[in-house]
């Protein structure tokens, strides 16, 4: 298995940026529905909805290849991080 790197490919990282875009998802679907828009802000918000969706998407399936590829190899390994202060 290829060595995680924390921060950028890790099971937490993963987990961690889906629910950060989800937050956002929830973010411009709350605008457009409670913040009365005006026509250009409800075409913005609708685009910035339909990204969100995509890289829900995209993450969802990240998460689910580093999930089955970990349970078939048996084991999760990752880089230690170095801390630069004690």
């Amino acid at each position: 298995m290829t060595e995680r790197i924390p921060n950028f490919n890790t099971l937490s990282t993963l987990i961690d940026r889906l629910i950060i875009e989800n937050v956002k998802l929830a973010h411009f679907q709350n605008s457009l529905e409670h913040d009365s828009p005006d026509v250009d802000e409800v075409a913005s918000l609708k685009s910035k909805i339909d990204m969100q969706g995509k890289m829900i998407e995209v993450l969802k399936k990240e998460l689910s290849t580093f999930l089955r590829d970990t349970y078939s190899e048996g084991q999760y390994t990752y880089m230690k991080e170095e801390r630069t202060f004690k």
